[in-house]
């Protein structure tokens, strides 16, 4: 029992010691701190994240985009015969500059002609039948059925006049625009039928073209933007207006076609070449930031990022432009100058404790 005793005691000693001697190596360990500074709740040292920044640097304007487009007269049409017949006369001149209306070539009318003289004696006689049965009505001489029987063989001698006045305008071919004529393609004597080709009318005093916007430009354009095109082969630019665009998105290539009016009134621009479109996004708008697109993180409030605020990382909300798969503008909410946290940020709150590893003053963040 005695033995018991002392062997319980000396167990009791040396597991005395142990605890002391940990405690102090514990103590030890706390006394010289941990890198990063502060030491937290309980001795223990603050949590510090490295991370990496970038400089938020403001730049005017906007990104140039380009595209190839092939510019095409404002109007083409093809000049056909609307209906059979001998060509008879032919004013159309190769090249020539024509003005909306001008008669350009004539198929032979004789036969219509002698109609017309037929159906307006006859239109005449029925208004003179006409005129007799409504006075002779007025007076009780006539019935009203008399009168409405006399009134429908006028509208009909009247219809028969119209229809072949129509018919003799198809024996004419003018120019609906104003406008170049192309090659002629016929002579007189030859026999038209309908469809046949006379020349081609284009409108070459402006032209336009149609390129593809990628859908990361898709909203960069409106209506009335300017664009500066060039025919590079020949060194020749001309500036242009959207004119329209495209109400939604081609589902194969994700584009969005724009149409661009260019005014050509000198004619240095031929229709049919290629030409090189140049658009300034974001031409004459506010100063903005592009910003690495892995810095942005959305809320309820929106798209923020992290900035690094000494030594601490501070949360701003910020209003975002145009996007490219790589860089968001940032046109509200950031300063200039701004360190923009790009890494850890599933580790990142608000007012943790950060060390940037490595800033970022100037990178190449743009997209062609």
């Amino acid at each position: 029992m005695r033995f018991f005793l002392k062997t319980t005691a000396c167990l009791g000693a040396i597991a005395l010691v142990a605890c002391s001697g940990g405690d102090s190596g514990a103590k030890g360990a706390g006394g010289k701190g941990a890198p990063g500074g502060k030491g937290g709740p309980g001795g223990k040292p603050a949590r510090e994240i490295a991370v990496e920044g970038y400089i938020a640097k403001a730049h005017e304007g906007g990104k140039i985009f380009s595209a190839m487009a092939t510019l095409e007269p404002l109007n083409s049409v093809e000049l056909t015969a609307a209906t059979s017949g001998r060509l008879t006369n032919l004013y159309a001149k190769d090249g020539a500059q024509v003005q909306k209306g001008t008669l350009l070539a004539k198929i032979d009318d004789s036969e219509l002609r002698a109609q017309l003289k037929q159906a307006e004696s006859n239109q005449q006689l029925a208004q003179q039948k006409y005129d007799r049965a409504k006075s002779l009505y007025e007076k009780d001489g006539a019935t009203k059925a008399d009168m409405e029987a006399a009134e429908a063989t006028l509208k009909s001698a009247e219809a028969s006049v119209e229809l072949i006045k129509a018919q003799i305008a198809k024996t004419e071919v003018r120019a609906p625009f104003a406008g170049k004529l192309g090659f002629v393609n016929v002579s007189v004597g030859a026999w038209l039928t309908t469809g046949t080709s006379v020349a081609t009318l284009s409108e070459v005093k402006k032209l336009k073209a149609k390129f593809a916007l990628p859908q990361r430009y898709a909203s960069a354009l409106k209506v009335g933007d300017a664009v500066e095109l060039k025919d590079e082969e020949r060194n020749v630019s001309a500036n242009g207006k959207v004119k329209a665009l495209e109400a939604g998105l081609s589902e194969s290539s994700r584009t969005r076609q724009v149409l661009v009016e260019v005014d050509n009134a000198k004619g240095e621009l031929l229709a049919g070449s290629y030409a090189k479109v140049n658009v300034t996004m974001q031409a004459g708008v506010a100063k903005s930031m592009p910003v690495p697109a892995e810095a942005f993180t959305l809320d309820k409030d929106g798209a923020y990022v992290f900035v690094a605020t000494g030594g601490k990382a501070k949360i701003k909300h910020v209003q975002t432009g145009l996007r490219t798969p790589i860089t968001v503008d940032v046109t509200g909410g950031l300063d200039e100058g701004d360190t923009v946290i790009t890494s850890g940020l599933i580790s990142l709150r608000e007012g943790i404790s950060v060390r940037i590893r490595e800033i970022r003053h100037n990178a190449d963040y743009e997209v062609e």
